[in-house]
C-alpha cells in the first residue's frame, strides 16, 4: 500500500510531467497523442515510473516509449527545476495497456453474449 507521501509526490510529478510535455510540445507525436496517466513513486522516492497512454499509430507505440526513456535525463532535469525534493527521482516511462485490454475484454464478452441463446424466456409459458 502506498504511503500518503508517495501518493502526494506521484500526483505532483504527474502534474509537472504533463506541464513539461505540453510546454515542449511532446503530447502530439505525428500520428499519435500521448497522455500521462499516473506516476508511481518508489517507497524511497528515488525512482518514478510514469505510465503513459498513446492514442493512434499503434505500430509506433514501442518506439515512442523507447524515445521517451532515452530522453529521461532531459525530463529529470526539467522536473528538478520545479519539484521540491532532496533527490529528484530517476524516471522510467511505461506504456499502460489497461484501457486497451479492457476494450478487448468487453468486445469478447459482447461476442459471447450474442452467441448465447437462453432456453427459458421470461414471461412466456
Amino acid at each position: 500500500m502506498k504511503s500518503q507521501r508517495q501518493l502526494q509526490i506521484g500526483e505532483n510529478i504527474k502534474r509537472l510531467m504533463s506541464e513539461i510535455f505540453l510546454r515542449d510540445d511532446i503530447l502530439s507525436v505525428p500520428g499519435s497523442l500521448i497522455t500521462v496517466l499516473e506516476a508511481d513513486v518508489s517507497p524511497d522516492a528515488k525512482n518514478v515510473k510514469i505510465f503513459i497512454d498513446i492514442f493512434g499509430n499503434e505500430s509506433a507505440h514501442e518506439k515512442i516509449t523507447q524515445a521517451l526513456n532515452n530522453a529521461a535525463p532531459h525530463f529529470r532535469y526539467e522536473l528538478a527545476k520545479k519539484v521540491k525534493l532532496r533527490i529528484v527521482p530517476e524516471i522510467i516511462f511505461a506504456l499502460d495497456k489497461t484501457q486497451r485490454k479492457a476494450v478487448e475484454l468487453e468486445a469478447l464478452i459482447d461476442k459471447e453474449a450474442k452467441q448465447y441463446k437462453p432456453k427459458y424466456k421470461p414471461g412466456r409459458k
